[in-house]
C-alpha cells in the first residue's frame, strides 16, 4: 500500500521523487525506497506500532554516531513523522546486498566486520546509558523489561504443562549457569543486536557496503551480539571476531570468553520467552518454535 500522503508531504517526497514499497506488512515495520532526481535515493521507513520516541530516538542516536564515524547505516535523513498513530522517518539509503549462504570465508569476514563495528560503538554506552525498556541478556530472563515472564509462564502452562515445566526449568538453569560465572560483571557495550548475514550488505567486489536493521541495538554484552548474530552456527564467525578484536587491541576477555555458552542458552530462553509472550498476547501459541527453542536451551525435556 502507498504511504501516507501527509507523511509524504512532512518528508519532502513530492515529484518527481518516485517510491516504491520494499516490505510493507501490517502491524510490523515497513519500508519505501525513494528515488530522487539526479539518482538520490533514500528510504522512508514506518516503525512497528510498539515503538515509542524515546526508544526510536536511542536507536537513531546510535545510527547517527555510526554515521558520523564513516559507516553506512540507515541514519536518519530527517525527523520523526507522527501520522496515524505510527512513527515515519526518511533514512540513508544502504546499497549492496546479503550474502546468504555465506561460505567459510565469508563467514569469518562477518565477524571481523562485527568486530569493526563494535570498536566503532565502544563508549557509546556510556554516554547513552540503557535503551528505554531494554536490559541486558544477563540481567533477566528476557531483554525486554516489560515482558511479565511470570504470566508467559503462567500462559504456556495452561496450554502445554510439559513445555510450561520445560521452561521454567531452562529459565532457572540459564540463571545458575549465569550466576555461577559471575555474569554479573560482564562489561556491556552498544550492540547492533543482529548482526546476522541478512543484516550485513556487500558489495560485489567484495567489499563491506553497510550495515541495517538496528531495531534491536541496546546495551549489553559481547556474547551476547555473538549469540543473536547466530554465529552457533557460523562458528568461523566466532573466530573471525576474536581474531580482529585481538588486532584491534580489545581481546575478548578471560569472563566474557566463559560467557558465551551460558549467555547464548540464556538467549535461548529468551526467545521462547518472546512467543510465549505473543501467545498470551494473541492466544495462538506457536508451540513448535517454543519447544526448538528450548531444545537448544541446554535444560533437559521432562519426561
Amino acid at each position: 500500500m502507498p504511504a501516507p500522503p501527509d507523511v509524504l508531504e512532512a518528508a519532502g517526497l513530492r515529484p518527481p521523487w518516485r517510491l516504491s514499497v520494499l516490505k510493507d506488512i501490517p502491524g510490523e515495520n515497513a519500508s519505501w525506497l525513494a528515488d530522487g532526481p539526479g539518482g538520490e535515493r533514500l528510504v522512508l521507513r514506518r516503525y512497528h506500532p510498539l515503538a515509542t520516541e524515546p526508544d526510536l530516538a536511542y536507536e537513531h542516536a546510535v545510527l547517527r554516531h555510526l554515521d558520523r564515524a564513516g559507516w553506512t547505516v540507515p541514519a536518519p535523513a530527517g525527523e520523526l513523522i507522527r501520522a496515524g498513530g505510527l512513527w515515519y522517518c526518511l533514512t540513508r539509503y544502504v546499497p549492496g546486498a546479503a550474502v546468504a549462504p555465506e561460505s567459510a570465508a565469508q563467514r569469518t569476514r562477518r565477524g571481523r566486520d562485527l568486530a569493526r563495528l563494535h570498536a566503532a560503538l565502544h563508549g557509546l554506552g556510556g554516554q547513552l546509558g540503557q535503551r528505554p525498556g531494554w536490559r541486558a541478556q544477563h540481567q533477566g530472563v528476557t531483554v525486554h523489561t516489560e515482558l511479565d515472564w511470570d504470566a508467559c509462564l503462567a500462559g504456556l502452562s495452561a496450554v502445554s504443562p510439559r513445555l510450561g515445566h520445560w521452561a521454567a526449568a531452562a529459565a532457572a538453569r540459564a540463571t545458575s549457569d549465569l550466576a555461577a560465572i559471575g555474569a554479573a560483571e560482564l562489561p556491556a557495550e552498544i550492540v547492533h543486536g543482529d548482526f546476522a548475514e541478512w543484516n550485513v550488505h556487500y558489495t560485489r567486489r567484495p567489499a563491506l557496503a553497510g550495515v541495517i536493521d538496528f531495531e534491536l541495538t541496546h546495551l549489553d554484552s559481547r556474547p551476547y551480539e555473538l549469540a543473536i548474530a547466530r554465529t552457533y552456527r557460523a562458528p568461523e564467525a566466532v573466530a573471525g571476531y576474536q581474531a580482529e578484536t585481538a588486532a584491534l587491541g580489545w581481546p575478548l576477555t578471560a569472563l566474557e570468553q566463559a560467557a558465551i555458552g551460558p549467555v547464548y542458552r540464556a538467549f535461548r530462553v529468551d526467545m521462547a520467552a518472546w512467543a510465549m509472550h505473543c501467545g498470551l498476547v494473541t492466544g495462538t501459541y506457536d508451540l513448535a518454535m517454543i519447544e526448538r527453542q528450548l531444545a537448544r536451551s541446554g535444560a533437559a525435556p521432562p519426561r
